[in-house]
């Protein structure tokens, strides 16, 4: 890093005292200044992927909750068939995007004649109709919560983003800072640094590196 090697120069150079040619203290200035503006972006683009991830887990949600409901009314109501795809693929498909607890409402209220399907294991996974409209209609709030429980649970793992590339970078940049300050500290009264401080530099320019 170009950066790193003009530090190591001014540390050798700051070993003995002499008059810093203001051009050098200038570049420390415009310096300190681009990386003020660098930390501010990085930080500003920081939210904008954490508003971004947001608004999709939003949709994601949202359209999931619209297919569950979808799917698990159709069960309720109807009994699923497509063309050239075996019923017990279908009801194997259906019954992994639902999930057990859904498919038990399910199962309470489906409407009469509907008959029972099973899965490709043999065993019956909705059961035959027995309900009515009537408890379908009053069992919908449940069924709407039971869905919007289970979409939150799946979201979970979905919603995770690793930021911590944007903190790292502001840890290096505020390392930077910080190294800038201390020579420019030194440089604006001309005077040698002590070992104690040269070490402090060289520990800033370690954690840089990482």
């Amino acid at each position: 890093m170009r950066m790193l090697r003009i530090v190591s120069w001014l540390i050798l150079a700051s070993l003995a005292a002499c008059t810093t040619p203001p051009e050098i203290k200038q570049a420390l200035v415009a310096k300190d200044q681009a990386y003020a503006e660098n930390e501010q972006l990085i930080q500003q683009y920081r939210e904008l992927v954490g508003l971004v991830t947001t608004r999709q887990h939003q949709w994601y949600r949202f359209v999931q909750t619209r297919l569950k409901l979808n799917l698990a009314l159709q069960w309720a109501t109807t009994n699923p068939t497509l063309v050239d795809v075996p019923d017990t693929e279908i009801t194997e498909d259906d019954a992994k995007l639902l999930g057990a607890e859904i498919i038990a409402l399910v199962n309470g209220i489906r409407l009469k004649s509907l008959p029972e399907r099973k899965g490709t294991n043999g065993q019956p996974v909705f059961l035959a109709g027995s309900g009515d409209m009537i408890n379908l209609i009053q069992q919908l709030p449940e069924l709407i919560a039971r869905i919007e429980q289970r979409v939150s649970a799946d979201s979970q793992a979905a919603s995770a983003v690793d930021l911590t590339a944007f903190d790292q970078y502001r840890i290096n940049i505020g390392a930077l800072r910080r190294i800038n300050a201390m020579i420019k500290q030194y440089l604006d009264i001309d005077v040698t640094l002590d070992r104690t401080d040269t070490l402090a530099l060289a520990d800033a320019l370690r954690q840089v590196r990482r």
